[in-house]
């Protein structure tokens, strides 16, 4: 007579190990997760907050949201300026629209207004921070010549993409460790030891864009000096032996500039392609707004003197459709900026909040 032996039985042997590992992977992953959050806990202790990376898959998401919100959207365009100064919450709430942040840090941004002309479903509202230099032709390329290919050749009508730079922004916006990239080796030593410098960065990026600026944790009048000299340019030297106090620099730096050759200003009729881009935007029915975001001291005055009111802005107003806007007309626009070019995060939602309201008081929006 042959007994059955029952599988449970049979089996049993096997069930062991394969047991184990699974008590193995789970104490491995609970002791993942211990580390992680011990570092992500350091990491904030020391200061560090998460900081979204500005990769052009983010621009890029951003971008195809602003073809398909159409008339409820109001897109920004612009440099640095745009995307530091403005709050996108407060934006939202003081318009009724969805803003969305298409500024670019250190571009000329000619390549994104140009996109934006010639896409049939970009129907919103466009608000461009802007120079005046800065819409006149341009032959070379930077990031915003990049993003916006990436974007064209590259993202749109694909959802891999789509989604994964969602998922990207979205953790990077939650978890310093993982934000910050830097490999573990590395990162170990920086935890342990201070002095190895593991400090919070002045500049925070969220995942809509926004980029946040707090001056509390830059050293001052440093930065303030380094940006004028870097707005003064190479070609200028300042001899800081014989300086000894702020009003003696801000001398040296108007005498260097009184170097210069005045500035010709700028006929009409170099504004022929940006009017073309604004006409398009126009005669479809959507919005087209440009604004003249604050400077202040020295790097206003370098502005003044570089490119006058009178000869620049003035002649652009005077030449196109769209509605203009500058800073110096408002007094709720005129903040004394940290650094002279950009506003301190404790700042921009009252500069927000003025700025729509005169947007609105005008019916640009």
């Amino acid at each position: 007579m042959v007994t059955a032996v029952p599988l449970s039985i049979s089996n049993s042997s096997d069930r062991i190990p394969r047991n184990g590992a699974i008590v193995s992977l789970l104490v491995g992953l609970t002791l993942s997760i211990f580390v992680f959050g011990i570092i992500e806990l350091r990491l904030r202790q020391i200061g560090i907050k998460p900081n979204v990376h500005d990769a052009k898959e983010l621009w890029a998401y951003e971008r195809g949201r602003a073809s398909a919100l159409g008339d409820k959207s109001l897109i920004i365009v612009g440099d640095s300026r745009a995307q530091v100064d403005l709050d996108l919450p407060t934006l939202a709430n003081s318009t009724g629209l969805e803003p969305i942040q298409l500024a670019i840090d250190g571009s000329q941004f000619m390549a994104v207004l140009d996109d934006l002309a010639n896409d049939p479903k970009i129907t919103g509202t466009i608000l461009v921070g802007a120079e005046t230099w800065k819409l006149l032709p341009h032959r070379g390329k930077d990031r915003s010549n990049e993003f916006v290919s990436f974007y064209n050749n590259e993202y749109r009508g694909k959802w891999g993409p789509m989604v994964e730079a969602k998922i990207k922004g979205l953790v990077q916006s939650w978890s310093v460790f993982y934000s910050s990239g830097i490999p573990l080796s590395l990162l170990f030593p920086m935890l342990i030891n201070k002095d190895l410098g593991l400090k919070p960065s002045y500049l925070t990026m969220h995942s809509s864009r926004q980029r946040d600026a707090d001056y509390n944790l830059v050293k001052q009048p440093n930065f303030y000096i380094a940006r004028v000299l870097r707005h003064l340019g190479n070609s200028h030297t300042i001899d800081f032996s014989n300086i000894r106090s702020e009003t003696e620099f801000i001398h040296e730096v108007l005498n260097k500039l009184a170097e210069e050759p005045r500035a010709a200003g700028i006929d009409a009729a170099m504004f022929e392609h940006v009017n073309k881009l604004i006409n398009r935007i126009l005669d479809r029915q959507a919005k087209i707004i440009f604004v003249r975001f604050p400077s202040s001291a020295l790097i206003w005055e370098i502005d003044k003197y570089r490119s006058p009111r009178a000869s620049y802005w003035d002649h652009f107003a005077a030449s196109t459709r769209a509605r203009t806007f500058h800073f110096s007309d408002f007094k709720d626009l005129q903040f004394q900026l940290p650094d002279g070019s950009h506003l301190d995060v404790r700042d921009k939602v009252a500069f927000t909040k003025a700025l729509a309201k005169i947007l609105r008081d005008s019916n640009a929006i």
